[in-house]
């Protein structure tokens, strides 16, 4: 019986190292989708080519002849959505402009777009200490121009675009002159505005926020 026992785990040893040694490739997975479940494909503006099911319960997407799934920040890809379904290091350049509210599990480089009130036209005003930035105290959001391009700040993370109307990308830097916003410029202040004393003279606080206020 010992005996059994020793050759069953030495066949569930050589399996699993079997498993492991697979290419990622090799490996297949398949969504959690309900049983006769028929997606409803529907473009994705911005990113071309690129369509999405919101009706599933997860991530998927289709582009071409092929469909793909994002879980835990892991991308899978089939030529059906019965499978199999094969893991992937990288998906299409274009997945890269799908903004976060497009997912259900937004991955890390997912941008999203500032929540602006419908018809909205920002007031650009420029900001004391700051050369080049603008920002719109009309906004409800940390909404900033500089240049020819335009910045949003959403939970410490900045996005960046050309054009209002998107798409809006992930960035990891903003440029220099940024660092040089005091925190009342901002609706959530990033950590980095700490400790910075108001630069707008005896008002107490930014000339635009002063006029949305009525003072």
């Amino acid at each position: 019986m010992q005996a059994f026992f020793r050759v069953l785990m030495l066949v569930f040893l050589v399996t699993g190292l079997a498993l492991s040694a697979a290419p990622v490739s090799a490996q297949q997975f398949s969504p959690p989708l309900p049983r006769d479940f028929t997606p409803q494909w529907a473009p994705i503006p911005g990113a071309p080519g690129v369509q999405h099911a919101p009706n599933a319960n997860t991530d998927l997407f289709r582009y071409g002849q092929r469909y793909y799934y994002q879980q835990d920040g892991r991308w899978y890809r089939a030529r059906n959505t019965a499978g199999p379904w094969q893991r992937v290091k990288d998906v299409p350049r274009s997945f890269r402009r799908i903004e976060a509210p497009y997912f259900k599990q937004a991955p890390e480089w997912a941008a999203y777009r500032p929540q602006l009130p419908p018809g909205l036209t920002p007031q650009w005003t420029p900001i004391p200490g700051a050369p080049g930035v603008q920002y719109a105290p009309n906004a409800n959001t940390d909404l900033f121009r500089y240049g020819q391009s335009y910045y949003y700040q959403h939970d410490g993370k900045w996005y960046q675009t050309r054009n209002m109307a998107g798409p809006w990308q992930r960035v990891q830097d903003v440029p220099r002159s940024f660092r040089r916003i005091e925190a009342p410029y901002f609706k959530q202040p990033p950590g980095w505005t700490k400790g910075k004393k108001a630069g707008w003279g005896d008002d107490h606080m930014p000339p635009g926020q002063m006029k949305k206020h009525g003072n």
